[in-house]
């Protein structure tokens, strides 16, 4: 009898412990729910930020939403439990910051493996591309980031994308430095495409001191250069080369994938 309450006791205790187990393992890879309002944008489970600077961020963040109705959110854990960071940034992407009517965006960060990884929904990589946008984004924080300077590396992230979506609204495309006019730059070539012609210039003046003007025109002539012995015209053949003329597709191409962005190591 008594092993029999024991075993029940037993049964009664694990059925208990053992959802909260489970839930503190999952803990570090959700983010804290709130019940009828949106979640933080600034989720710093690694404590990474103080009490004032977090909400400074947070307050930064929150401008920046109102202003481009998006959601951008920084998400810093200890771990990421075996998870690859790209998957785990969009996982919670996809759960917690997708409320974005023109687009959602998730720094996140792991501590134990010193990866960071940026996330985008597909309204935000038509603002800010994988290509030439999404560098411009990450060369702006990561100094900060491989420095310790968490605070201003998350303000210098959030900025970023503030002028990079100012710049998307204000142009009708997505911002991209390499298409960025330098007018130093022209400047610059002008001033050496001038100097190489003055040289060149130079150079057939100076090649054309020693030379006098004929008398005739009979001078300019090389009578020794050509001999013709003898002259015929022979046919050998004609080559003809057909090229397949293309056909108009109607496919349409895809990038793939429903996230953009990227990571590394800090």
């Amino acid at each position: 009898m008594r092993k029999k309450i024991f075993m029940m006791l037993s049964v009664l205790v694990l059925t208990v412990l053992l959802p909260a187990t489970v839930l503190a393992a999952a803990s570090n890879l959700t983010v804290p729910q709130h019940a009828g309002s949106p979640v933080s944008s600034v989720v710093d489970q690694a404590k990474l930020l103080s009490d004032k600077q977090r909400q400074q961020l947070s307050a930064q963040i929150e401008q920046v939403e109102r202003n481009h109705g998006v959601r951008i959110a920084v998400v810093t854990l200890q771990s990421l439990q075996g998870k690859e960071p790209g998957q785990a940034a969009d996982a919670i992407l996809d759960r917690d910051y997708a409320d974005g009517a023109h687009g959602s965006m998730v720094l996140l960060l792991a501590m134990d493996t010193r990866d960071w990884y940026v996330s985008t929904d597909n309204s935000m990589r038509k603002r800010i591309t994988d290509d030439g946008g999404f560098a411009y984004l990450s060369d702006a924080f990561l100094p900060s980031l491989k420095d310790g300077d968490y605070a201003g590396a998350f303000r210098q992230y959030v900025a970023t994308a503030d002028a990079m979506l100012d710049y998307y609204e204000e142009q009708g495309e997505p911002y991209d430095p390499a298409s960025e006019f330098s007018l130093l730059a022209f400047i610059v070539a002008v001033v050496l495409a001038g100097l190489a012609a003055i040289g060149v210039w130079q150079i057939l003046l100076c090649q054309l001191n020693n030379v006098t003007r004929a008398v005739a025109a009979d001078s300019y002539l090389q009578r020794d250069s050509v001999a013709l012995t003898e002259q015929s015209d022979t046919y050998l053949y004609t080559d003809v080369t057909r090229t397949p003329k293309a056909k108009s597709s109607s496919g349409s191409s895809s990038s793939g994938g429903s996230h953009g962005g990227g990571g590394g190591k800090f």
